[in-house]
């Protein structure tokens, strides 16, 4: 949602009442996503059918990878801490799944970036961890919220993909809806 607002869109959040796992299955990371992000908007339009007709409907859902491992978002400050960790130890890709409904016609797509972040000290990663940003998020952190806190983190791809949701492909697959 802070994306959508950065850009000026004009949106209304409605809550999936979809079970959103912690910790992903292994596997297929983006089938994984693509599949949850679909689950997601499925379940919204049905339980908002006069509020979805005629709107676009986004939903998204995010996973880290890490080698051939799932990362997904930590439940306490132990699993946060053990994340992060595994996270500054190289890089790790963020897959970024994103399904798009209006009027009946679906559209979804899977966006990767690879980041890369460098340790930010012991002070500043306890800082953080006791702070509880790390609370419902793909790999316990925020890449816009840890750059403005100071941390050092290389993308290679859309670093909005790493927040959460692709905005340059989301707007071009929106637009491409009235071409």
């Amino acid at each position: 949602m802070q994306i959508l607002r950065r850009e000026g869109v004009d949106f209304e959040s409605i809550e999936a009442p979809v079970d959103d796992p912690s910790t992903p299955p292994e596997g297929d990371v983006a089938g994984v996503a693509a599949a949850l992000a679909r689950r997601k908007a499925e379940a919204v339009i049905a339980a908002h059918p006069a509020r979805c007709a005629g709107a676009f409907v986004v939903a998204a859902d995010t996973i880290c990878r890490h080698g051939s491992s799932s990362v997904g978002k930590a439940e306490s400050v132990t699993e946060a801490r053990r994340i992060l960790t595994r996270m500054l130890d190289g890089e790790h890709d963020v897959v970024t799944a994103v399904t798009v409904s209006r009027a009946g016609v679906w559209r979804s797509f899977v966006d990767v970036a690879r980041v890369r972040m460098e340790h930010p000290g012991a002070e500043a990663l306890e800082h953080f961890l006791a702070s509880d940003a790390w609370r419902g998020k793909a790999g316990a952190y925020d890449i816009e919220e840890r750059r403005a806190a100071g941390w050092t983190i290389h993308c290679v791809g859309d670093e909005d993909t790493v927040g959460g949701l692709p905005w340059k492909r989301l707007q071009a697959t929106m637009e491409g809806w009235t071409r």
